[in-house]
């Protein structure tokens, strides 16, 4: 009964984790540049939405101008949790994704600020994997050193190493967002 059990939240919690996975990747393309439309951002407002002291939640209000657009071009643009209190007349460049208020800020750090959810998924999709893929009591039996590790141990292994290199690109994201400089 647990081993099924196990199995329904290891499924629920990949479906969930594909989804952020999927929609973090297309973030981080947009930011990277692969696609979207190609502009500039400029600040009116931020608003923090917390009503908690400890945490900031910041809204930014402003205008989207495509480059080669005039200030008559300009969509007006409401981006929920932007992470930062810019400060009122902030420009920073950015790209308008498929649907209008799909903003994403370009450069290196609109990718490190994307980074870190793709690393994420990716090693929580890599656990899941591994634990699915192992052979049963992989680690109870000891392999004889002349014998080869099974195709199922080998691919297994390979989870692992995804989990290994995403979690400390995670944590380098994470640190890199801390210390960036406001704009």
């Amino acid at each position: 009964m647990m081993r099924v059990f196990g199995w329904v939240c290891g499924v629920v919690l990949a479906l969930v984790t594909a989804f952020w996975c999927v929609t973090a990747t297309a973030d981080l393309a947009l930011s990277a540049g692969v696609y979207g439309t190609p502009g500039t951002y400029k600040v009116d407002t931020c608003v923090n939405t917390s009503n908690t002291r400890k945490n900031s939640n910041y809204d930014c209000y402003g205008d989207f101008t495509r480059d080669g657009g005039t200030a008559a071009d300009a969509v007006y643009v409401h981006l929920k949790d932007t992470g930062h209190d810019y400060p009122d007349g902030t420009e920073f460049d950015a790209r308008r994704g498929l649907e209008p208020h799909t903003i994403q800020r370009v450069g290196f750090w609109g990718i490190v600020g994307e980074l870190w959810q793709v690393s994420v998924c990716v090693a929580v999709l890599g656990c899941l994997a591994y634990q699915a893929i192992k052979p049963r009591g992989a680690s109870q039996r000891r392999e004889s050193h002349s014998r080869q590790p099974s195709r199922r141990q080998r691919v297994a292994d390979r989870m692992g190493y995804a989990v290994i290199v995403a979690i400390p690109v995670g944590i380098l994201s994470w640190i890199a967002m801390a210390a960036e400089p406001t704009p």
